[in-house]
């Protein structure tokens, strides 16, 4: 596809950013240098915080307005500022287009896009953990004021949901899609080392395990894991968006937990195929999660994306494998992907399809409540305990993420994981139990209540009105 056909650039699109980190940040930095795009709002913690991320991203002081009220930043806007401000409503009586949702933080993400989407604003999230609790109810919200719900591309989701369509678009069978995790794990054969994240970590046995023999495949990749269980191999941010994969797509996980194996890239399509053809999966249409295992010297995976599609037509894929791309050993299978994300800096991209084309970089309509994202202690907790949520990855001591079918809200269920936050234990939780809502008094929030909605539009168990207001 040429883009520079795709979108009519003779009309501006105006983002407001709603959370100014590294990814809000990299849209107001981007925005500067595309035709057909502005981003002059930027809300966060604070107006001079926000002021700040402006400054960062190369705007200079003299053309940034610092506002606390709706009247400094109307008259800040109609001067052709930029406007920071610490909240929302400061500014969404403005006249941009989109709002961008990248605080992170669930209940603000939930409070930012359910009032922006009723003020007539289409709504591009970047924080996936409230799409994970909410994301087919503000789907739907937007459909009812005309306005579109978006993951956006930067982020695994929508593109794991592009690359996914893509595939079915072309009538490839998929047999398994997903992303491998944030960080890489690294071998320095010298050192007898792994690195991932900045940290080492001692792998005396990996010159063992480096090479998979044939049809011994799945039993040294179990090992490695073993021999690397110091490192982890699986991370609630990771479960959260293949949570919202499986809601957009249908696609399910394999097991709750994932497989989380320790692959180099070119054994994914081997490892990640039916257990008749040498693979670990039960099924087909799987998601999954791996770590990239490389040495220095190789090319990163980068967080990137794949699926695994099955190859019908053995003359092409001979072909496609002369030319370099990987196939299973059994070349019953073979993997096409994406190892990049570039987060704020390609998402203007989803934000142009929504605006100018009315085209969402997700499920759309066809999202729903399929999986959740829970949590399974992992040490006993004890009554009356607060559930606090740290970190730039949001994970929760003591939990350990899984991904279960969805179901509505009542005592038996497992709690979504981002509803945890704040709640405080009612009782006991014993090591491997799943967190449960009669385990926890949850916090009142706009999340909680959103979700409740939720339940009763997909749920009939659940008891609240079905129209989103």
């Amino acid at each position: 596809m040429n883009y520079l056909h795709h979108f009519d650039t003779a009309t501006n699109v105006e983002a407001c950013v709603a959370g100014a980190g590294d990814f809000g940040r990299g849209i107001l930095r981007q925005a500067q240098q595309m035709p057909g795009m502005n981003a002059r709002i930027a809300v966060d913690i604070s107006a001079e915080t926000a002021a700040q991320a402006f400054e960062k991203a190369g705007i200079p002081a003299s053309q940034i307005a610092v506002c606390q009220t709706q009247d400094e930043a109307s008259d800040a806007w109609q001067a052709g500022k930029f406007v920071a401000c610490g909240d929302l409503e400061v500014v969404k009586h403005l006249d941009f287009d989109i709002l961008v949702e990248s605080t992170g933080i669930p209940n603000a993400g939930a409070t930012h896009a359910a009032s922006a989407l009723k003020a007539g604003k289409h709504v591009g999230i970047a924080t996936k953990e409230t799409e994970s609790v909410v994301g087919p109810y503000l789907t739907r919200l937007g459909n009812r004021h005309g306005r579109l719900f978006t993951p956006l591309d930067g982020d695994q989701p929508s593109l794991l949901i592009g690359l996914v369509t893509w595939a079915q678009t072309l009538g490839f069978e998929i047999i398994a899609a997903g992303k491998s995790s944030e960080y890489d794990f690294v071998w320095d054969e010298a050192d007898q080392a792994i690195c991932c994240n900045g940290t080492r970590f001692d792998a005396p046995d990996m010159a063992d395990l480096w090479t998979l023999p044939e049809g011994d495949e799945r039993s040294v990749v179990r090992a490695r894991g073993e021999h690397l269980s110091a490192i982890p191999q699986i991370s609630a941010p990771d479960l959260c968006e293949m949570t919202n994969v499986a809601n957009a797509t249908g696609l399910t996980p394999d097991h709750p937990a994932f497989h989380a194996l320790v692959l180099r890239t070119h054994e994914v399509p081997t490892l990640l195929d039916l257990e008749g053809n040498g693979g670990v999966l039960s099924g087909t249409g799987r998601l999954e999660v791996f770590n990239c295992l490389r040495r220095p010297d190789e090319l990163s995976f980068a967080g990137g994306v794949f699926v695994v599609v099955r190859c019908e037509d053995a003359h092409a894929w001979e072909v496609l494998d002369g030319k370099g791309h990987i196939l299973s050993r059994s070349k019953k299978s073979a993997m096409v992907y994406l190892p990049r994300h570039l987060l704020g800096l390609e998402a203007p991209i989803s934000l142009l399809d929504a605006v100018l084309k009315g085209l969402p970089s997700g499920g759309g309509q066809a999202t729903r409540p399929a999986v959740d994202l829970v949590a399974r202690a992992t040490v006993s907790l004890s009554k009356g305990q607060e559930l606090e949520m740290k970190g730039h990855h949001r994970h929760i001591a003591g939990l350990k993420p899984e991904v279960h079918p969805a179901a509505a809200l009542v005592d038996a269920t497992p709690v979504p994981f981002y509803l945890l936050p704040g709640a405080v234990l009612k009782r006991d939780v014993a090591a491997g139990q799943l967190i449960s809502v009669a385990d926890v008094q949850l916090p009142d929030s706009t999340l909680l209540h959103l979700r409740r909605e939720q339940d009763a539009m997909f749920f009939s168990t659940a008891e609240s009105s079905s129209e989103p207001a």
